[in-house]
């Protein structure tokens, strides 16, 4: 049977306000129940703090490495404007008032520090502070913020990443963070659109599904989850893998239990469609993902 590859993912592990250990343990708890292997972007510098001063956190990622999980680099201090300018999505959200103000009055001086140079001594130096915590290596990026640049690619290529996860498909699913009542189409996703993401080189992207469980509330569940569902189906239908991400403590502090019931509705769902498709799924790090794709060899 042909594969179907299943990459789940989940960003700012380490950031005060949206991570705490409680948190990573309960995540990686629900990814076991559901026999989930996945990525975890793990901030290297927070608040002036290095991840590694965190015994707490460098004995459960050390712990998730042994139990098959990956640990990748999210950014270097999760600042706006340090890889890149973030999407129109990211910056239309209500938190973001004041990064909105700062790019409209500093735009041509933001875009003017992303140089090539600099990005690679970002990268390089939010790099080392995770392999020396953790003593594993960090094959992969996603931008904070998913601020991105073309320099940050060619900053990625030169430094050698193995992948980049800082792409989106699903736009719409932002548009209804803002407004879960908006009345909004889901955006396309298809083999084209993963091929055209693709960067000149050799490494990899893998666009992100959405962020489907942000702060979740109740009566917005169903809503979210049919665009899960819609995801997954539109990467089923194209071959291509289905990469959603959640972010540690937003994904449990909305309203009780709705983050982890719509991943549990989700699994069930696509574990049902993958058999009645006739394919095997296979829950993967997009480290391991860079290895076996594309799944019958280039």
């Amino acid at each position: 049977m042909d594969p179907f590859y299943l990459a789940v993912t989940t960003d700012d592990v380490g950031m005060d306000g949206y991570s705490t250990p409680e948190h990573v343990r309960n995540l990686l708890d629900l990814w076991a129940s559901e026999n989930l292997t996945g990525t975890l972007f793990a901030v290297p510098r927070w608040d002036g703090r290095e991840i590694g001063a965190s015994a707490e956190y460098v004995s459960i990622l050390q712990h998730a490495v042994e139990q098959g999980h990956d640990v990748a680099q999210h950014g270097l201090d999760h600042t706006r404007f340090q890889t890149g300018i973030p999407p129109k999505m990211v910056l239309d959200l209500p938190h973001e008032g004041p990064a909105r103000e700062y790019l409209a009055n500093h735009r041509d001086e933001i875009a003017a520090a992303h140089t090539v140079d600099k990005l690679r001594h970002i990268l390089g130096t939010g790099r080392q502070i995770l392999e020396d915590a953790l003593g594993v290596p960090m094959r992969g990026f996603r931008a904070p913020c998913l601020s991105t640049c073309d320099q940050l690619f060619e900053a990625l290529e030169a430094e050698a990443y193995v992948y980049d996860s800082s792409a989106v498909f699903q736009t719409t699913a932002w548009d209804l963070i803002n407004d879960p009542d908006r009345d909004v189409a889901p955006m396309p996703v298809t083999r084209e659109l993963f091929e055209q993401m693709q960067t000149a080189g050799s490494m990899w992207t893998w666009p992100i599904s959405a962020e489907y469980t942000w702060y979740l509330k109740c009566e917005h569940a169903e809503r979210f989850l049919a665009l899960a569902k819609h995801d997954f189906e539109a990467c089923l239908s194209a071959g291509i893998p289905f990469v959603p991400v959640c972010h540690v403590s937003p994904v449990q502090e909305g309203d009780a239990g709705q983050g982890f019931d719509l991943y549990r509705k989700l699994m069930a769902y696509v574990r049902q469609r993958v058999v009645e498709e006739g394919k095997r799924l296979v829950s993967i790090t997009l480290s391991q993902l860079c290895a076996e794709w594309p799944p019958n060899g280039k």
